[in-house]
């Protein structure tokens, strides 16, 4: 009898999650070899956890919970590279999985109505599966943090229950170890919300929120601190995560041609690097130990001329990243503004669309003191979504448009943000393996192993993690053949991929063993193996 009401009152999120879950399993085979460098650091460390290597698994750079995630399994079956990836895949699609669960519970918050959550959920269905397929990172990860995070602050219980903060607390620290950005954001927006709530409650709900305040901020700084002191304690200085200190001196002056473009990482043309300890594939899976020449903001009047330059250009980025991925995404912003001003619209509606001004306001802008990327902005996504469904639906209950133009736009908003996710999901479907059929040609007649170069630095990391070897990343930009055979001697490399170069390098120390025209690749091997 309960498991029957249970269905009939959630059978339209368990129709969701079993559409999400089969069109997960059809796709799966089309990206279960996909791998690249940020994945493969992740991965890295989980093998490092599951292996008992504690000092290379605590990274500075990249956060620890996608990575203990998949170090039990790991630690149970053994590693392997196809291993690593299948893990970290399927762990992506779990993910996924309870992020439709959470942002439906944050359209309840926000009490969308029955109907127009179901469509919006049903719209969210192939973003997820794109992004977990194309970004089996902590990313997905931190989005399930954010949207629960989110459905605990915007809660109408928050103001009269004490475990409503702690909870908050305790998924602030959680976003922190899925993504160090997590942990100004939570900071800001947490204060800040509670600060609002304050000034508009009514007396007796004023003592529950400060003390929720207090409580959540507590736990937060209890459980992130542990992971402050680990990481601190490794690199002998204190910080909160290393991965800020290097994104902020890329966006510098020195490394930038100019301020709308990204930051050019000096790993690219420095040459070839050795991994930092054993258990990484190459310098990217902890670029804590990368040394960059820091700037500062405040150092000059023409550093700080360049900040303001840094962040209109970001804005304008982000803009541009936003509309090539949503592009009805302007007028639903402007449509936002419109409506928490307009005084035909009511109060509540207000309310929710101005909570989530302000934060996606607090969650962009701290991007836009660095560089903000496609895969960073994707709780900007689902909140621009959840918007457009607001409005539409506030649109109609104030009178201001019939039910039929309603469910004109509704079908209009679905359609609009079924159609990038499914033409992404099919171009990338059709991209063929190249990294894992290499490592597996390498592998069956060469019996590839030891330390891999490259001419450029995204020419090999696969290939490399996928044959268990090491990666030094791209060679100095050089025609001189002695300078290269030199480089990759002296680097003790057995392996070397050129690319797209259709004059044959006469390297002293090293031979042609595979020339693939259809890939413009040759691989060459040192003389001595």
């Amino acid at each position: 009898m309960w498991k029957n009401s249970f269905i009939k009152k959630n059978w339209d999120i368990i129709t969701i999650l079993i559409i999400y879950m089969s069109i997960s399993v059809i796709l799966f085979k089309f990206f279960q070899y996909k791998i690249a460098g940020d994945e493969i650091s992740y991965i890295d460390i989980a093998r490092a956890y599951a292996a008992g290597h504690w000092e290379n698994a605590i990274n500075g750079y990249w956060s620890p919970l996608y990575s203990w995630l998949m170090a039990p399994f790991l630690f149970i079956i053994g590693f392997k590279p196809l291993y690593g990836v299948y893990i970290s895949r399927i762990l992506a699609i779990i993910i996924g999985f309870f992020v439709l669960l959470s942002v439906r519970r944050l359209g309840n918050v926000f009490n969308i109505d029955g109907t127009i959550l179901r469509l919006f959920m049903a719209s969210l269905i192939l973003p997820v599966v794109l992004y977990v397929f194309l970004y089996p990172t902590p990313d997905i990860l931190l989005v399930l943090m954010l949207t629960l995070y989110l459905s605990l602050i915007y809660d109408e219980s928050y103001r009269t229950k004490l475990s409503y903060g702690i909870l908050c607390g305790v998924i602030g620290a959680l976003a922190y170890f899925t993504k160090s950005f997590a942990f100004p954001f939570f900071l800001v927006h947490f204060v800040l919300s509670n600060v609002l709530f304050y000034y508009k409650s009514v007396n007796f709900e004023k003592k529950i929120i400060l003390k929720n305040l207090l409580l959540g901020l507590t736990i937060f700084f209890v459980f992130s601190g542990l992971w402050i002191g680990t990481i601190s304690t490794k690199y002998d200085k204190l910080t909160f995560s290393t991965a800020g200190e290097y994104n902020q001196a890329l966006v510098g002056p020195e490394y930038k041609d100019n301020t709308f473009d990204k930051g050019i990482s000096p790993i690219y043309s420095i040459g070839l690097i050795q991994p930092p300890n054993n258990d990484t594939t190459s310098i990217w899976g902890d670029l804590s130990y990368f040394k960059m020449n820091k700037w500062s903001p405040f150092a000059s009047w023409k550093d700080f001329s360049y900040e303001i330059e840094l962040i209109i250009s970001n804005i304008i980025y982000t803009f541009n990243i936003v509309e090539s991925f949503m592009f009805i995404a302007i007028i639903i912003l402007i449509a936002m503004i419109f409506m928490t001003i307009s005084s035909k619209i009511d109060k509540k509606t207000k309310n929710k669309l101005n909570y989530i001004l302000i934060t996606m306001l607090i969650y962009i802008g701290g991007y836009w003191l660095i560089i903000p990327e496609w895969r960073y902005l994707w709780i900007i996504f689902i909140l621009l979504t959840m918007s457009s469904f607001i409005i539409i639906d506030s649109l109609h209950k104030n009178h201001l448009i019939s039910i039929h133009v309603r469910n004109i736009f509704l079908i209009f908003l679905f359609c609009s943000f079924i159609f990038q996710p499914a033409l992404e999901l099919s171009y990338f479907a059709n991209q063929n393996f190249l990294d894992y059929n290499i490592s597996k040609n390498l592998e069956l007649n060469y019996n590839a192993h030891g330390n891999f170069a490259s001419d450029n630095w995204d020419g090999a990391s696969g290939i490399a993690y996928y044959l268990n070897s090491k990666y030094f990343g791209g060679t100095k930009k050089t025609n001189n053949t002695t300078l290269i055979d030199q480089e990759l001697v002296n680097n003790n490399i057995d392996y070397y991929f050129v690319w797209n170069n259709p004059k044959i390098l006469l390297l002293k120390d090293y031979h042609e063993i595979l020339n693939d025209t259809k890939n413009n690749l040759v691989i060459y091997k040192r003389n001595t193996l």
